[in-house]
């Protein structure tokens, strides 16, 4: 892993930057007084890279900021990544809020855990991805801060070895271990649970074999009683079959005993329809043959008065009326006139002319009147004579016009007599046709009812006997119950005893397969562990020691001083032969052992554990204590270490002569700033 870049806002004393920290390739220093801030860059870098861990987002949260955020970018076998954490103050906590992830798939968004577990498969990191633990690997491998080194060399055998196991992913053996002596416990209980579980088997097995028996038992004592069931069930069942036979026929014979009654009352209607019917028909014969025939024959009989019709005759009468009204006028004007000659004869003098009258001439004139109104009335005779006779013909003419009316409606009359007539001698001879066919269904039905008392006489014979041997089947199939009843007990419980004996024979083979797993374990398997561990260890304490005095012989050139770890990773210091204690070395020494402690342990971490973080080591104020030319001798581990990305915080001015990048901290008004020197 290769560091790129590092953007900080409102993290501790870092307010924020208008530009981010590179990381350039080979030996970076980053320099600057105690309490610049130098320190805080490494924390940050942590931080992006696996969260708070087991620190509190107050001690990264600058004071006063409700936000703060570190982006870092780095780069991995090539790749490069962006790695985006913020924290939010609210209310007296502070907690991590955005977190992206940038790759070549682009930007993800992920919670705290989830991105933590991204980064250590990015990393290569084998370890367990939780969120409140820091990353044990990249704290031993890259970047331990010096306290923390020169802390694990004090602690003791055993806690130092926990850590070194963490460190080297090599706890799996010890857990194994351990995991197998609690496995061997559990197994050892559960075969003592079996044990007590299986012991009352040969019991079990002589309960089984009496239950056994009595179903064998109860079987033979329910054949005899099968057979007498099946027995009485084939009797039943005849008369049962009997029985039905006989009540269909009942309810046959009982339906046509209910339609009797139905007949006869429709043989009554029928007798009283023809009854009325014969009376119709001889009302029909009498009107026929005393009114209508007669009245028709006397109808026929009669004459038309004249060949004209009624209309020529009403002309002829009006034309003789207006004849007569003419007539009668002439007459009433010839009586005026001759009134008026006999007037003027009577008086001798025109009243006109006031002449005289000539009695011969005025005499002629009167016969010649008289003879006119004469011929007058006897025209006038005439006339009403013809009108006379005119009136009567045309009231006979009428009268025959209606006999003809008449005549036609009762022929039509006599027509649908006769048709009705036929209707009804049809329907009576119909109705005598049905009178007859009931009449004979009735003699029928009367004859086949003759066997129903005998059938209902037998149906009670059948039906007492069914009860009979109902009740002794009844009886029967109790006692066969009872007994079925208590086989299928017994067979439950044999099914049931049987599955327990199963389960406690297959119990036995399972004490007997975990003692094998017992033997195996405390035999072979844990055995087996802890002496790998031990090889495994050897071969690492042995690379570990090789590292840790090669690099305190670059750092101290004491012949009389020398190092080594024991079995336990514990550093051995001697002087002259003699043993040292840690704590009674110079602070120079002190510093060298932790020092050369902390490479050597570096180096064999990332041989073991990783790849991924290979070519970056951090190294946190590693020369706190160092005479002047102890830290000249830095360059010769630098140069020994041929790693590709060294980033160095110091407050030691000595060692920018030999760094590739000299980054200076400054700090003012309580604000850090960074400035790239070369």
């Amino acid at each position: 892993m290769i560091i790129k870049s590092l953007h900080l806002e409102n993290i501790r004393s870092y307010a924020g930057m208008d530009e981010p920290i590179n990381f350039p390739k080979g030996v970076v220093l980053f320099a600057g007084d105690i309490g610049s801030g130098k320190s805080t860059i490494l924390y940050a870098i942590e931080f992006a890279l696996f969260g708070l861990g087991s620190l509190s987002g107050d001690f990264l949260l600058r004071n006063g900021e409700k936000r703060g955020s570190v982006t870092l970018k780095f780069e991995v076998n090539g790749t490069e990544y962006v790695v985006h954490r913020a924290l939010e103050r609210r209310g007296r906590s502070v907690q991590q809020r955005e977190c992206y992830l940038e790759g070549p798939e682009g930007r993800e968004y992920l919670s705290p855990s989830e991105m933590k577990e991204r980064i250590l498969q990015i990393l290569g990191f084998n370890e367990p991805a939780n969120p409140r633990a820091k990353s044990v690997i990249f704290r031993y491998a890259i970047f331990t801060p010096q306290e923390e080194m020169k802390q694990i060399i004090l602690e003791s055998a055993e806690s130092r070895l926990q850590t070194l196991r963490k460190a080297l992913r090599i706890e799996d053996y010890k857990t194994a271990v351990q995991n197998s002596a609690l496995l061997t416990a559990k197994i050892q209980g559960h075969i003592e649970y079996l044990k007590g579980a299986t012991s009352d088997l040969e019991e079990k097995r002589k309960e089984l074999d009496e239950i056994r028996k009595r179903i064998v038992e109860l079987g033979e004592k329910l054949k005899p009683l099968d057979a007498k069931k099946r027995e009485l069930e084939g009797k039943i069942g005849d008369i049962e079959k009997r029985l039905r036979e006989l009540r269909e026929e009942k309810e046959r014979l009982r339906g046509i005993e209910a339609r009797l009654p139905v007949l006869r009352e429709r043989l009554g209607d029928f007798e009283s329809n023809l009854s009325t019917l014969v009376e119709e028909l001889q009302k029909l014969k009498g009107e026929l043959d005393d009114e209508i025939k007669p009245r028709i024959k006397e109808l026929e009989s009669l004459a038309r008065p004249t060949d004209k019709t009624l209309e020529e005759l009403d002309r002829e009468l009006e034309d003789t009326r207006e004849k007569l009204k003419r007539a009668q006028t002439m007459h009433g004007k010839l009586e005026e006139r001759i009134e008026n000659v006999e007037s003027l004869l009577k008086s001798g003098v025109c009243p006109v002319c006031e002449r005289p009258v000539d009695p011969a001439e005025f005499g002629k004139k009167g016969a010649h009147l008289k003879d006119e109104i004469r011929k007058l009335s006897e025209e006038i005779g005439k006339l009403q004579e013809k009108e006379d006779e005119l009136e009567k013909l045309i009231e006979k003419t009428k009268e025959y016009e209606q006999s003809r009316k008449e005549l036609e409606e009762l022929k039509k009359r006599m027509e649908e007599k006769e048709k009705l007539r036929g209707e009804k001698e049809q329907a009576r001879k119909e109705l005598e046709g049905k009178i007859n066919e009931l009449k004979e269904e009735i003699r029928d039905a009367e004859n086949e009812l003759k066997p129903l008392e005998g059938i209902r006489q037998e149906l009670e014979r059948l039906e007492a006997e069914n009860e009979k041997l109902q009740k002794e089947l009844d009886d029967l199939r109790t006692t066969i119950n009872e007994i079925s009843a208590e086989i299928k007990v017994q067979r439950q419980s044999e099914e049931n005893l049987s599955k327990e004996i199963e389960r406690k024979e297959k119990q036995l083979e399972e004490i007997k397969e975990l003692s094998e797993y017992r033997t195996w374990l405390e035999e072979f398997f844990t055995p087996t562990v802890e002496s790998i561990e031990r090889h495994v260890m050897a071969r690492i304490n042995l690379r570990f020691n090789e590292l840790f005095r090669k690099w305190f012989s670059i750092l101290i050139e004491d012949p009389e001083l020398q190092v080594r770890v024991d079995e336990d990773f514990t550093p051995i210091i001697e002087r002259g032969g003699y043993e040292q204690r840690y704590d009674t070395l110079s602070g120079g020494e002190r510093t060298s052992v932790a020092l050369a402690y902390r490479l050597a342990l570096n180096t064999v971490v990332q041989e073991i554990a990783t790849a991924a973080g290979a070519g970056l080591l951090i190294l946190d104020e590693p020369t706190d204590g160092f005479s002047r030319e102890q830290l000249f001798k830095v360059r010769d581990v630098l140069n020994e270490l041929n790693c590709e990305q060294v980033i160095l915080v110091s407050h030691e001015r000595e060692l920018e002569g030999f760094a590739d990048h000299i980054i200076r901290v400054t700090k003012e008004g309580g604000a850090s700033r960074v400035v790239a020197v070369r």
